[in-house]
């Protein structure tokens, strides 16, 4: 007689563990594990930006917002309207336009 086809390709049968008593010995384990108590938060900085200044540039009605900080060390940049770079005494934020009236009260940059 011939053996059957599936004790053939099976071959020999292992015995697999069952997880019902891992589950249960992870649980237990859990819940005896001491947790850290938390650390307070960290109060935060709060920083507070530098007050802005507006210089008058080459162009009529064009100003250039400079931030005004202690101890500042001149910046050149590059005037976007004029081949010349001015200095100013602080990093440059940004340009703005203005009404003539406005833009003839304030200080020329320095070239």
């Amino acid at each position: 007689m011939f053996p059957t086809r599936r004790g053939i390709e099976s071959g020999a049968m292992s015995v697999t563990r069952t997880t019902r008593g891992a589950s249960r010995r992870r649980a237990t384990r859990v819940s005896k594990r001491v947790r850290s108590v938390a650390k307070p938060a960290r109060k935060l900085k709060v920083v507070i930006p530098q007050p802005q200044v507006m210089y008058r540039l080459c162009k009529a009605g064009w100003a250039v917002i400079v931030e005004k900080t202690p101890n500042a060390q001149g910046t050149r940049f590059v005037c976007p309207f004029c081949p010349v770079s001015h200095r100013v005494p602080g990093p440059v934020r940004g340009f703005r336009r203005m009404r003539r009236a406005q833009w003839v009260k304030l200080r020329r940059v320095t070239e």
